[in-house]
């Protein structure tokens, strides 16, 4: 039997493009007769399939393609233009963070909430009460309220839930990315029961190697219409391919505008003409087995004759998290003559569980990743899958830069045997490289791990989120032209004899100093200098003296810490 049918199903939403915000306007809008010309925008075409009892489902396909249209249209929270949807049984629906839960009220409050939305008495709630705790994890902060959770602690309390109210239908979409991998891992043996139980999932996800190996059937869908439905295998396959396609046909630059970097430079002396990785016999490909070493092909080209150049490749979760960063300042700054050329990153054996990943790309000039140039952020997806058993989720990688700018190997005197191929004798992992444009401001534990330079430990859920760094930390900020100040929230709740001081530098000028007083968040401003036109700048904070717990009695911990962060701004 079906529980979910979509039939003919199109969605069209109005975009209105000129709005009336004041008396005034709409006053003259009324004398001038000036009428507002709304867009009627078509999400889905023409959408039909059908999802048996039991079936598990995943949706593929770019951003903006009708994918998440679809999901709430099978919840119930909108309808359709025309055609029909139907469902038979109950829906439990994970869709973006924090919906189906009210921020005000605390974690313990939300679940008897979403609890009466599907139908549930409060003493049935109360059964599953201490069952639905122990499995989000979150029995320290179960009164606290939801707006201080973050990403993380919502998606574990939201499929917690799901997990224990027995729904006939499961609709999740994406939120699993944000999860750590142990919890991911929970999810999905829970997602595997339900499969064993006869009821229905439908997930939304840009995990290609997690559709093929977890569902049924995969749809994909492009510009709101059915491009092919079917065995996972093929249809992820073919989307994986279409997308590397049109990334070589528009010179690798991605077709998703959240995944392009925006340069301020329009016209670079040295840029990129494509990111692409490549099998051992230099074939491209977005799919690699475990055990076979994956290399980053860099396609540039350069305007003039450069100096002084850097290349760098990123290595990236599905959700965009940054997990490796090499570059080729290890043996310094290369010359690059006018041109276009390529060079090979081999980044070896990817020690990583089986999913999908992406590389991002750049050159510039300099050791600083401000330079002029080029950065273009997850430019390639490539699928890792397991040839056997699953890999590990370690990193460990042992990057070789190759190419013809380097025609004497390291280490080897002019005039020897000369090679094309290259390995660093020193790391890079000190480089900080930071692929996005970086933000006015940097909450933790909100995705601030792209724009994070050195000296940082992980993100500590108190709540608020904070980061303890050590006797230095540093992140990029966008200082704007308008911008007047630099902001930090900091905490050292055991300061040991002396309160905690020290300095914050913005591009290693001192901006103000500070000092701890008291056990509590505290909030400093500096004045900072006005910049003509937006910027990117480092944004270092250091401490004179920093603690270590286990030295004060404080459990067994024994890192060297400086202050906790929760926020960092411009403004």
């Amino acid at each position: 039997m079906d529980t979910v049918t979509l039939s003919n199903v199109s969605k069209s939403f109005t975009i209105r493009h000129e709005q009336s915000r004041t008396l005034q306007e709409t006053v003259l809008g009324f004398l001038l007769q000036r009428r507002e010309v709304p867009e009627e925008f078509w999400a889905l075409r023409e959408v039909s399939f059908r999802a048996a009892r039991g079936q598990t489902l995943g949706i593929i396909g770019q951003n903006g393609s009708g994918k998440s249209t679809i999901l709430k249209l099978i919840a119930g929270t909108l309808r359709p233009t025309s055609g029909t949807v139907q469902t038979n049984g109950r829906v439990f629906a994970l869709l973006e963070l924090g919906a189906g839960f009210h921020p005000d009220l605390t974690g313990r409050e939300n679940i008897f909430l979403n609890g009466s939305f599907l139908g549930l008495s409060r003493r049935e709630m109360a059964r599953h009460y201490d069952s639905i705790l122990r499995f989000a994890e979150l029995e320290t902060f179960i009164d606290t309220p939801l707006k201080h959770y973050s990403s993380g602690m919502q998606m574990r309390l939201g499929f917690a839930i799901a997990a224990h109210v027995d729904p006939d239908i499961v609709v999740i979409d994406e939120v699993l990315a944000v999860g750590d991998a142990s919890f991911r891992q929970k999810c999905f043996a829970t997602l595997s029961d339900f499969k064993r139980e006869g009821k229905t999932i439908i997930f939304v996800s840009h995990d290609a190697v997690a559709v093929r190996r977890f569902c049924d059937e995969a749809l994909w869908i492009e510009a709101g219409r059915v491009r092919e439905i079917g065995d996972p295998e093929r249809v992820t396959r073919a989307y994986l391919a279409e997308a590397q396609a049109g990334r070589r046909r528009n010179g690798g630059t991605s077709t998703d505008r959240d995944d392009a970097s925006t340069e301020a430079d329009a016209t670079p002396p040295i840029s990129l003409r494509l990111v692409e990785t490549i099998d051992p016999s230099g074939k491209p490909t977005t799919h690699f087995f475990s055990g076979v070493p994956v290399t980053v092909r860099l396609s540039y080209r350069a305007r003039v004759d450069c100096e002084d150049v850097t290349f760098a490749v990123g290595l990236h979760r599905p959700d965009g998290s940054a997990l490796h960063t090499v570059t080729t300042r290890a043996q310094g700054g290369l010359t690059v003559p006018a041109g276009e050329g390529e060079v090979l990153c081999n980044l070896g054996v990817l020690p990583l569980g089986p999913g999908e990943y992406s590389v991002s790309g750049g050159v510039w000039l300099g050791a600083d990743w401000r330079g002029a140039g080029e950065r273009r952020f997850r430019a390639a997806r490539f699928a890792l899958e397991p040839r056997h058993a699953p890999g590990t989720t370690l990193l460990a990688l042992a990057p070789r830069w190759t190419g013809s700018l380097w025609p004497v190997a390291c280490g080897q005197r002019q005039g020897a045997t000369q090679t094309t191929s290259h390995r660093p004798q020193a790391t890079d992992d000190d480089i900080p490289v930071c692929w996005q444009p970086p933000p006015a401001r940097v909450v933790m534990g909100e995705g601030e791990e792209l724009f994070l330079g050195h000296g940082w430990y992980p993100t500590e859920d108190w709540p608020p989120p904070v980061r303890w760094m050590g006797m230095s930390a540093s992140l990029f900020l966008t200082q704007d032209d308008l911008a007047q100040s630099v902001g930090i929230a900091i905490v050292r709740p055991h300061h040991g004899p002396r309160p905690a001081t020290g300095r914050v530098l913005v591009d290693d000028r001192v901006a103000g100093t500070f000092m701890l007083a008291s056990p509590g968040l505290e909030r400093f401003s500096y004045p900072v200098p006005a910049v003509p036109t937006p910027r990117p700048v480092e944004v270092k904070i250091e401490v004179d003296e920093p603690l270590v717990p286990a030295d004060l009695g404080l459990g067994d911990d024994t890192r060297a810490l400086g202050v906790a962060v929760q926020e960092v701004w411009f403004e």
